[in-house]
């Protein structure tokens, strides 16, 4: 399995046919299985069904997590992009914590992505009322845990400015989310600016970045303009397509 290569895989094989010990940093952002949760705000994929029973989810998160594990160098990395379910009444992100820290990976650091964005300010629950008032979230989580080494022990080249890591180094960052959803035909994408924070602030030039989850190449393409070598898995032939064109610079 070579880098710089996207491979129309079920993430779960993809990452259980990599070597061990070869991956630096994880940037990804798994489905949100809002299909089963949230009937209003559905999002359609364009061939995985997002509509798992909630502790089938976490289930086959904590299974591909698990399988990560002897892939990522003992100073590897994970950041995990998530937005809690049901305006935070289903913590989300709690779960995959805990599964994480089970599996044996060690907190690094939780960084709050300000959204700035509400779809749906109007869902008030009890209105004037705190019989069981609604807390829409204009925020996601970037979970980041690391495997053994909390320090790189490995040596590398930093392209971080100082203008960058005095901004990146704080644990709320603020930038809109993605505006071309609709060009690229994809229902759930993050911004380039996410995992090029992500990538700058947790590896040096030249480390292997993977996506799991790689959908239209967002990760991937920002890793290639970094600098970074970049694995993915997609099982989708359109999303793939996309992704290609897109790291190719079409």
């Amino acid at each position: 399995m070579e880098p710089n290569s996207i491979y129309k895989m079920d993430c779960l094989e993809g990452i259980s046919s990599l070597p061990d010990s070869s991956i630096h940093l994880c940037v990804t952002s798994p489905p949100y299985n809002l299909g089963n949760t949230a009937k209003k705000k559905k999002i359609v994929y364009n061939t995985y069904k997002d509509d798992k029973d909630f502790l089938e989810y976490i289930a086959w998160l904590r299974s591909i997590f698990t399988a990560l594990w002897d892939k990522l160098t003992d100073d590897g990395r994970v950041c995990i992009n998530i937005g809690d379910q049901q305006n935070g009444s289903i913590p989300t992100s709690v779960f995959i914590s805990s599964f994480l820290i089970d599996i044996g990976y060690k907190p690094f650091t939780t960084i709050i992505w300000n959204k700035s964005q509400v779809s749906n300010r109007t869902s008030w629950g009890s209105w004037l009322s705190p019989s069981s008032p609604s807390f829409p979230t204009p925020f996601e989580y970037i979970l980041v845990f690391y495997k053994n080494s909390r320090k790189l022990i490995h040596k590398g080249e930093s392209d971080l400015t100082r203008e960058e890591f005095i901004t990146n180094s704080l644990a709320l960052w603020s930038f809109p989310p993605e505006t071309k959803m609709k060009k690229f035909g994809h229902p759930a994408m993050f911004p380039e600016e996410l995992p090029r924070r992500l990538i700058k602030m947790f590896s040096y030039k030249g480390d292997v970045v993977l996506d799991p989850f790689a959908g239209c190449g967002t990760t991937l393409k920002v890793a290639k303009d970094l600098g970074r070598q970049f694995i993915g898995f997609e099982i989708d032939d359109k999303y793939i397509q996309i992704a290609v064109d897109r790291i190719n610079g079409n």
